[in-house]
């Protein structure tokens, strides 16, 4: 029974850290997709919390049910079901070669967010700023698996709780001042929160190639169900959580390149800011190495077929150093432009070859099918 509930925390856990990242942790994706819109945001979040919990539920059982353990398999699967073969490749193809682009430009958007902050704190220069991140990136992605996991070990946690601690500190000042604009503060009109919702949702659906990849633990319906809960309802709370605390300054931080950044600043706690100096940089550090560690991984095997397993780790040197240049070439647009059209594109590529097959596909699976005993 404890094991069981240890597997259960721990992949709802994990679905949480997976869109945990440099752009979340700057505050920029949440004023983007929700803080812009003032009052109504506020709904957007309730609907990206009760779609994050609704995918990560049905991913988690028909993963479960298909056994399908790495996100290739399990997206093949999930196309082939209801496909003829040749669409259902194609389709593939059009997905692995969005989530290339997306953990390419994940790469740019968070070395110019951490950039920005080195650049305001120390006072180095951009290029220099930008040349430490991406060597960091690359010194650990090139060492390995070993090396990335004991990073990752090392910080996710302690990010994860500094970040609730920061983010309470902050808010306990500002409680009534947040609750006051959030109610009288009116953004753009109509229904676009709810598009803007659909579209943060669709792009950090990338959270469930992650769970479904650690699912093999996983033995009963209960138990899967319980997980995507606990990791949808889990990163909703923190979504709610950092808006409420951003939208004490509406409307003008929403022109802010790093909204967390300028509300620790302005507590006037050095400690304050120093801790989420440290939130920032450890959470943008293992974004770029979490997005770009799976694609190199991914394209290891061709070059070393062609040059030979003794040239493993210069391979993986070049390939993270061509993946961290076009990165560095996105970054120069900025950050706030690349949030908000390259997160924005995505989010509609990822809403038609993976939200929609999610929704219509693995829901049918999920609800209508007989569920057998997860052996």
């Amino acid at each position: 029974m404890e094991k069981r509930w240890y597997y259960i925390l721990a992949i709802g856990f994990s679905y949480i850290v997976a869109i945990f990242g440099g752009a979340f942790a700057s505050g920029r994706e949440i004023m983007q997709f929700f803080g812009q819109f003032g009052s109504p945001g506020f709904w957007g979040i309730i609907l990206a919390l009760v779609l994050f919990a609704y995918f990560a539920v049905v991913s988690l059982i028909t993963a479960c049910n298909w056994k399908t353990f790495d996100y290739k398999s399990y997206v093949t699967r999930l196309y082939r079901e209801f496909m003829p073969e040749k669409v259902a490749t194609r389709v593939y193809w059009a997905f692995e070669i969005s989530y290339l682009f997306l953990c390419i430009l994940i790469l740019g958007i968070i070395t110019a967010a951490l950039a920005q902050m080195f650049v305001s704190e120390i006072g180095i220069s951009y290029g220099l700023a930008i040349t430490i991140v991406a060597g960091i990136i690359l010194l650990v992605v090139t060492f390995g698996a070993d090396i990335i996991l004991a990073f990752n070990f090392t910080i996710t946690w302690l990010l994860l709780l500094a970040m609730v601690i920061v983010l309470a500190i902050v808010f306990r000042p500002i409680a009534g001042q947040s609750w006051s604009v959030i109610t009288s503060s009116v953004g753009p009109g109509g229904g676009g929160w709810a598009v803007s919702s659909v579209l943060y949702v669709s792009y950090n659906l990338m959270g469930v190639v992650m769970i479904t990849s650690l699912a093999e633990p996983i033995k009963d319906r209960f138990s899967a169900s319980t997980a995507g809960l606990v990791g949808g309802i889990g990163i909703g709370l923190l979504i709610l959580f950092e808006f409420l605390v951003c939208m004490a300054f509406y409307p003008q931080i929403t022109k802010e390149a790093l909204p967390l950044w300028f509300v620790s600043s302005k507590t006037g706690s050095s400690l304050v800011r120093f801790a989420y100096d440290f939130i920032l940089t450890g959470a943008i550090l293992t974004t770029g190495i979490g997005v770009t560690y799976p694609p190199v991984k991914r394209f290891m095997p061709l070059l070393l077929r062609k040059f030979g397993t003794q040239r493993r780790r210069t391979i993986r040197f070049l390939l993270t150093l061509i993946m961290i240049l076009i990165g560095l070439g996105l970054s120069t647009f900025g950050l706030i432009p690349l949030v908000a059209k390259g997160f924005t594109t995505m989010g509609w590529v990822f809403t038609v070859v993976f939200l929609i097959p999610l929704a219509i596909f693995a829901s049918k699976v999920a609800w209508t099918e007989k569920i057998q005993q997860y052996k």
